[in-house]
This record gives C-alpha cells, sequence and structure tokens, in this order.
C-alpha cells in the first residue's frame, strides 16, 4: 500500500473531486493537540470550505484518492480501506506540533522511550486555536454524544484496559455466565479518531488500572457500541461462546453515533495452532517428574468471574465432591503462548516453597481446528488481599501498616528469591505488583515469565542494555535508519544472539527472554536480583506502592516521597537498602517527564508545557542515560577481564559491594518484629 498523499499545496497533485473517496483532515483539539484523521465526505463539517491544502479555524484539509493512495479501482466505501497509521507523523516531518502533550500511544517514541534522544519535533506554528470552533464542538448538536452515562439494563460489563488504553476487558453479561476466553474489545488509537478523542477521555485511558476505567467516557461508550451490535446479531452468545480463545471484538472505527461505529470479530485462530498439548508441553521438561505436573481442567468447566488484566482472571471451579466452589486465579497469554509455557515450566522446575505461587491445574481448550486439547492457561491461587503495590499505601494511610508485617514480607520476598538462586535460576520481574499477600499474611512472588522488569524496579547495569534494545528494535521511522543500526551492532557486541531471543515456537529455554539478564553471568544476576530487593524493601518500609512517579501509570510518590529519600524507614533499614542499591548513579538525574491526569509534562514544572518543552527535556534526559550507560557496559567488561584474571569472584558487577543474597536474609531474620 502507497503511503498516505501529503496535503495539497505541500507537493500532491490536483484530482478531481469526483475521484475523492475520503478526506484527511488535520486539527486542532481542545488541549491544543494536532490530529491527522480519515473522514468520509459526508463527515466533513460544511462550515469548512473544501479548499486544500488551506487552514481554516485550525483545520488543514487533505484528501486521499482512490487510485493513487491505494492502488484499488472500486472501493465504495471507508469499511474497504486499510487506513494507514498515522502515529509516526509527529516524529520527524511533522508540519505541526500539539501545545500540549497528551498522554497516548504517540508520545511513548517520542518522550517516554528512548528513542526520545534522537527524535526532534517541528516548532509551532504561529497563532493556532485554542478551543474547538463550532462544527466539531462538543457543544454542537450535529457533532454531541448522545450518552456516556451507564445502560439502565446492561448486557455487557467493562473490567478494565489495557494496551495503552486501546484494548477493554469487556464481559457479556448472559446466563450462565460465560468462561475465561480472554477476548477482548479493541479500538483504534486517539490519532484515527480524533473529534472523539477529547469527548471519550482516550488520553485518561491510557494508564486507567481496573475499573476506574468505567469513569471514563470511553469505557460507556464502547459498552453503549457493544450493546447495539451484540442486539442486532442473530445468536449472539453461542457466537461468543463458539469464538476460538483470545479473539478480539474490532470496532475499527468510532463514530459518536453508536450505531455508526464499525464492529467485527476477529478470530485469533494463529494461537489454537500454536498451543501444546499436556503431553507435548511435559515432553519439553522430562526433568519433571509426571507426579508434578498439576491436572488438567477444561475451561468450559469453569466461570468467569471477572478480567483483572490482559493475561490474569478469577474464575470459579465447580464444587467437587461436598467441597465448596473455589475462586481462582488463571493465568495466560493471548499472544505467543511460549512465555506463557516458560513461566510454567519454569515454577515446576522449581521445589515447592511457601514464597512462590505454584500452578494448581493446567487450563485447557478443545481447539477448534483438529480438535486437540491446547493448554491456554494455568490456575493459580487467589489471594484475595491483592499485592503490595496496594496493600502498602492502602495500610499506610489508614494508619494499618505495622512493623511486624514489614519485615514479615521483607523476610518472604528474601526468602523467595534465594530459592529461586539455590536453584541456579534468576528472578528477572521482581517489583511490589508482583508479591501477593496470602491468607496467612506471607509474602508471595508470582511471576515467573522472564520476560523484563519494570524501570523503577531494574538495576541500572540492566536497564541500560534494554534501554539500547529499545532503539536497536524500534520501528521504521521512530529513530534514523543510522542509529538503529549503529545500536543493533552494540547489541551484537553486548548481547551475542539477542537477534534469536523470543522467535518461533517454545523449544524449551532455560533462560528466559529478558535481553538485559541474558547480557549476565550468574553472579551479575544475582547482584542484580539484590538491587531490585533493595527497591522493594525501600517501597515496604515507606509504605508506598512504587518507588517514583512514571509516566506509564497511575501512582508513586506518595507522600511526597521518591527513592532514593527516605521518611519512614529506621536506621536499620536505611543501611540496608543503600547497600543493596549500591550502584546507583550519584550524578544521574531524576527522570524529567511524568504524567498528569492524560498528559505529559515537566516533573518540576507548572503542568503548561508545551510539548516541543516536554520532548526536548526527555531528549536531553535520555542522551545523558544512553551515554551513562554506555559506559557502564564499558566498565563491566573491564571487570569482567579483571575477575577472569585474577580469580577473584568477589569482582562480581561493576556495581560491585552489593550484599549475597544470603548475608542480606540473614540480616532481615536477626530484625526484632
Amino acid at each position: 500500500m502507497a503511503a498516505m498523499p501529503r496535503p495539497m499545496g505541500e507537493g500532491a497533485c490536483q484530482y478531481a473531486d469526483n475521484a475523492i473517496l475520503a478526506y484527511g483532515l488535520t486539527w486542532i483539539n481542545s488541549t491544543g493537540e494536532i490530529h491527522a484523521h480519515l473522514l468520509d465526505k459526508e463527515d466533513i463539517p460544511r462550515a469548512i470550505p473544501h479548499q486544500p491544502g488551506k487552514i481554516f479555524w485550525g483545520y488543514r484539509l487533505t484528501f486521499v484518492y482512490k487510485k493513487d493512495a491505494f492502488h484499488r479501482d472500486s472501493l465504495t466505501s471507508l469499511d474497504q480501506i486499510d487506513i494507514p497509521d498515522t502515529s509516526l507523523h509527529l516524529t520527524h516531518n511533522s508540519p505541526t506540533l500539539p501545545l500540549n502533550m497528551d498522554l497516548t500511544p504517540l508520545a511513548i517514541p517520542l518522550a517516554i522511550h528512548p528513542t526520545a534522544a534522537f527524535t526532534t519535533l517541528a516548532l509551532p506554528a504561529p497563532s493556532q486555536p485554542t478551543a474547538l470552533p463550532w462544527p466539531l464542538s462538543d457543544l454542537n448538536p450535529a457533532t454531541r454524544i448522545n450518552s456516556l452515562t451507564p445502560v439502565l439494563k446492561p448486557n455487557w460489563r467493562l473490567d478494565g484496559c489495557s494496551a495503552q488504553g486501546t484494548q477493554f476487558h469487556t464481559i457479556p453479561l448472559s446466563k450462565p455466565p460465560p468462561p475465561p476466553l480472554f477476548i477482548t474489545t479493541t479500538i483504534p488509537l486517539p490519532s484515527a479518531h480524533p473529534t472523539l478523542s477529547h469527548l471519550l477521555d482516550l488520553p485518561q485511558a491510557f494508564s486507567h488500572r481496573g475499573p476506574s476505567i468505567q469513569r471514563l467516557g470511553v469505557a460507556q461508550h464502547v459498552l453503549r457500541a457493544l450493546e447495539h451490535y451484540s442486539s442486532r446479531q442473530p445468536s449472539f452468545t453461542e457466537t461468543y461462546r463458539a469464538l476460538p480463545f483470545g479473539s478480539q471484538i474490532v470496532i475499527s472505527r468510532l463514530h459518536k453515533d453508536v450505531s455508526k461505529c464499525h464492529i467485527t470479530l476477529l478470530r485469533n485462530t494463529q494461537l489454537e495452532h500454536a498451543l501444546l498439548t499436556p503431553s507435548a508441553l511435559a515432553a519439553l521438561a522430562p526433568e519433571i517428574p509426571a507426579a508434578d505436573w498439576p491436572e488438567e481442567v477444561d475451561i468450559t468447566s469453569l466461570t468467569l468471574v471477572r478480567q483483572l488484566h490482559d493475561s490474569v482472571c478469577v474464575v470459579r471451579l465447580p464444587s467437587s465432591g461436598s467441597d465448596e466452589p473455589r475462586e481462582l486465579v488463571m493465568k495466560a497469554v493471548t499472544g505467543d503462548p511460549k512465555y506463557m509455557y516458560h513461566e510454567m515450566i519454569s515454577l515446576l522446575q522449581i521445589p515447592e516453597h511457601d514464597n512462590i505461587i505454584r500452578p494448581l491445574y493446567l487450563a485447557t481448550k478443545k481447539c477448534g481446528f483438529g480438535g486437540k486439547e491446547g493448554v491456554v492457561g494455568m490456575l493459580l491461587p487467589f489471594h484475595r488481599a491483592g499485592s503490595l503495590r496496594d496493600v502498602l499505601p492502602a495500610r499506610s494511610i489508614a494508619g494499618a501498616l505495622r512493623v511486624s508485617d514489614q519485615v514479615r514480607w521483607a523476610r518472604g520476598v528474601a526468602r523467595a528469591l534465594a530459592h529461586v538462586v539455590d536453584q541456579g535460576k534468576y528472578y528477572s520481574d521482581l517489583r511490589v505488583d508482583n508479591v501477593v499477600v496470602d491468607e496467612d499474611g506471607e509474602a508471595v512472588l508470582v511471576d515467573f515469565e522472564q520476560r523484563g522488569v519494570w524501570a523503577g524496579f531494574s538495576a541500572p547495569e540492566v536497564a541500560c542494555v534494554e534501554n539500547m534494545a529499545i532503539i536497536a528494535m524500534s520501528a521504521n521511522g521512530e529513530v534514523p535508519v543510522s542509529v538503529r543500526a549503529e545500536y543493533r551492532a552494540k547489541m551484537d557486541r553486548f548481547v551475542p544472539g539477542w537477534r534469536d531471543v523470543g522467535k518461533g515456537a517454545y523449544k524449551r529455554s532455560t533462560e528466559g527472554f529478558a535481553l538485559g539478564w541474558l547480557a549476565m553471568d550468574v553472579l551479575e544476576r544475582e547482584a542484580a536480583m539484590v538491587y531490585m530487593l533493595g527497591r522493594a524493601l525501600w517501597c515496604i518500609f515507606e509504605g508506598v506502592g512504587m518507588p517514583e512517579r512514571a509516566v506509564w501509570r497511575q501512582g508513586g510518590g506518595e507522600g511526597g516521597v521518591e527513592f532514593p529519600e527516605y521518611r519512614k524507614a529506621r536506621k536499620r533499614e536505611r543501611e540496608l537498602i543503600d547497600r543493596c542499591t549500591r550502584g546507583r548513579v550519584g550524578e544521574r538525574r531524576e527522570q524529567v517527564v511524568v504524567r498528569v491526569g492524560g498528559r505529559i509534562v515537566l516533573k518540576e514544572g507548572d503542568g503548561t508545557e508545551s510539548a516541543e518543552a516536554v520532548q526536548r527535556a526527555a531528549k536531553e534526559w535520555w542522551i545523558e542515560e544512553l551515554e551513562r550507560g554506555e559506559r557502564f557496559l564499558e566498565e563491566r567488561e573491564r571487570k569482567r577481564e579483571e575477575r577472569s584474571e585474577s580469580g577473584d569472584m568477589k569482582i562480581s558487577s561493576v556495581f560491585g559491594g552489593r550484599p549475597r543474597l544470603e548475608e542480606v536474609l540473614h540480616i532481615l531474620e536477626s530484625w526484632e518484629m
């Protein structure tokens, strides 16, 4: 497919109006954000003159043609057009710039990822309007959405969202309730429907967690669209239950009138082909005794209770004999199942431990093609108290956070990590989100996919490799081609074989998929685990859910404190945390951008900064961070050579001096509760 033509007056050829299938409209919303949008001819507000290439009240009119843009001769509607992704229009050659930076997927390469170091935005056009003109105002009856209130007698509910606010966990309220099929509803990026973006609070949806999304307009609009769609589909309940696992309800085009939203069902047959049977999965790990493999449970016997996030839901297991029905957690992956299979095998290879989650059942489903019983997930204990991410701030605010609980949780996490290391393995994703509290008040470690770590908890030596990898694997247009080639060469040096990690079907992997961890040896991995433990201990003893404010999600900075500052931790705790987190660079500047509501702003600003100011600050910060990371890696190579020549195993890391896990656990065990 050819690229979307440039606006008239910038090199595009003139065409007769009867050749036009659709109009491209670039406009400025109420917060000053520039958007590009594809519209039907009849959707163009009549108040906007049809003169290409000129600006009218902040609108730039462009055209899309049936032959030159799409190489097709017989298109009759937008439904037949694959709308080009305009997400890169703001990356390099943008003619204009948003006055503020909304928190949308467009912002990721511009300010959040290290790709920001190589991105330059154009200066904004002068005298841009700051508010929507009447043709697209939400006060205009012609463009107003009729209702965003909840439906009185709903047939659907919405449990949350993911994929940066474009994927919704929608559940039909049928009787009996559906099994856990992990079917989601997706919408286009906000840039695809700018006339609705500000009305539906789309930037706010980017980082919302759980049911809080229901307060946003987009949640109710999606639910109303599904109400209209499903009510007009014969036998929709049967159709829904027959969909392959992990299928999607795709709203390919949002409209203010829900009856005009374009909705289709995307059947995920590719996943079913990739699923392994229980016997095939067991064959990949012959060292696990047959008696240690969990019992199989068909998901059609389970009832979906609620979806927690994209890969985890709560299900009800039917009663067995005199037992009452049990609620368990089901974890599944609807993309590539190799990561889920790796986690299952990793957990079963580790001897049982009180502070590490253990699979209870394998969740299976009979596939539509071939009739095989594929493993789609695993069932785990459901600990209702939740994770320390929520427990810590909640108890701290309520004045119910006891030192005895803090020490108990710290010991539990350290015991779990020490047990993992004793088995010759590593744990790459330690954060308080991945520590749940069981019914006895003990900390239990979850999530063994080994795909990475949250930046707020990651050791510096891990983060610098992950940052390089993001640039090396960036999408076309996010960074210059020469820069991407340069960083791929660096990855070849520091992480040989990185290009093949995660490719192909699951064939048994013992090393995981996190590139930053694959670049380290055994002792370096333990040192990185100690660093993450130090960050987790800081959260535990400061009573907060995140070590710092983040762009990606809500929270952080509770009580006005961020790592490495202290407010509540006592002397013994501060000393241990500081030892565990040795290697944090003292001269490293704090992250300069944060999220406020649905926008990205300067951390030390007043919240009114332009997108140019935000991106410029992010660019400068990332340039420094990448340079520092490369110095880390060079120093690591030097330390490795020293260790190899001297045989001194204490030279374990460029950030040497961190205690071993065994010592950390010994210190925690010695503390009085």
